[in-house]
């Protein structure tokens, strides 16, 4: 059992992290040295100050492990002894998950305590220090690039984005869009390649995209009004034509909101409004519906296994993918395929 174990979020109803790959991964810090722990979290993050606020207790444990993906830096990390953090101004977004315990989090000039139910989200032009990192609180810390996330809101918006995307600082992520986030979180973790095979590059890369996507779309910030009021008219009947035509050409593409209204040429909004009117589904949806089509028609001629053609298809979590095909088809997957096997032994 992993010395980590405690980690675990005791609190019922919250999402369930599988950040177990961090455990596995090595650790880059010692018990006797916090020098090397302010070095490796400025390696991996940004250059800060970090100060110890008290001595270190014999029994010290920190930890640092990272991975370095397409769009983000994620990192499980605990001081060990209680801390401050000092960064300055971010040159990124960033998001800070607690495991477990306490984090008191500024930026600029809006205050946030940091738990296991409410994370932080930092933007960049403003200061951000963590004037208190309690000694056993560990935290998932969550780099994400800033021009993406800018180009998403753009997308989103269906026009530039000339500011700074402003969040709130508070999170919280035990109920409703933060729950769902928090989701789309668990499921990126399970992509990542410590240990385990990655899941094919552009699906990983669609589960970040998802995740800025999510974030975008779950927590207020300087923008979130004109989401949600959109003055534009309504989408022309060829453009939701040429998404769908894009969508059924290609759906193995790691598609995300974002992306199909920059291919309509409009914002997100009037693109959710459009699939609403016509299919009574999100654009999303619809994407995974077709998804299932193609799934459904592999298993039929029997072309591989059930976790092989939900992989191919971008179907990452297997049980939601079987639940998922049996409501739109009837059975499940494992029935298609060995009627397919049984017409070949045949």
């Amino acid at each position: 059992m992993h010395a980590d174990t405690q980690a675990r979020p005791s609190s019922s109803g919250l999402p369930d992290l599988p950040y177990e790959a961090f455990l596995d991964a090595p650790n880059e810090v010692t018990a006797s040295d916090f020098g090397l722990f302010r070095d490796t979290l400025n390696r991996h993050f940004y250059p800060a100050r970090i100060d110890a606020l008290e001595r270190r207790p014999a029994s010290w444990q920190p930890r640092i492990s990272a991975v370095h993906l397409a769009l983000t830096t994620i990192g499980y990390v605990r001081p060990g002894t209680t801390a401050s953090v000092d960064p300055g101004e971010l040159p990124a977004y960033h998001v800070n998950v607690v495991l477990t315990g306490q984090v008191l989090s500024r930026c600029g000039d809006e205050e946030a305590l940091a738990s296991p139910r409410t994370a932080t989200v930092f933007s960049p032009g403003r200061h951000t220090t963590l004037p208190r990192w309690e000694a056993d609180a560990t935290q998932l810390s969550i780099k994400i690039t800033r021009s993406r996330v800018e180009e998403e809101l753009s997308a989103l918006l269906g026009r530039p984005v000339v500011k700074p995307i402003d969040f709130h600082l508070a999170f919280p992520v035990d109920g409703g869009p933060g729950r769902r986030w928090m989701s789309i979180l668990s499921a990126l973790l399970h992509s990542v390649n410590v240990p385990g095979d990655p899941l094919p590059g552009h699906h990983q890369e669609l589960l970040e995209r998802s995740l800025v996507t999510g974030l975008l779309l779950s927590q207020r910030h300087s923008y979130t009004e004109q989401l949600l009021t959109d003055p534009r008219p309504p989408m022309p009947r060829r453009a939701l034509d040429r998404v769908v035509e894009e969508i059924e050409r290609a759906p193995d593409r790691p598609y995300t909101v974002a992306d199909l209204a920059r291919r309509s040429g409009m914002s997100a909004r009037s693109l959710q409004y459009a699939f609403q009117e016509r299919y009574q589904i999100s654009p999303m949806q619809f994407v995974r519906q077709v998804r299932l089509d193609r799934a459904h028609d592999d298993l039929a001629q029997g072309a591989g296994s059930v976790a092989d053609i939900a992989a191919h298809w971008g179907f990452t979590n297997p049980s939601r993918f079987a639940r998922a095909y049996r409501d739109r088809f009837g059975e499940f997957p494992a029935t298609t395929l060995g009627t397919a096997r049984g017409r070949v032994r045949r």
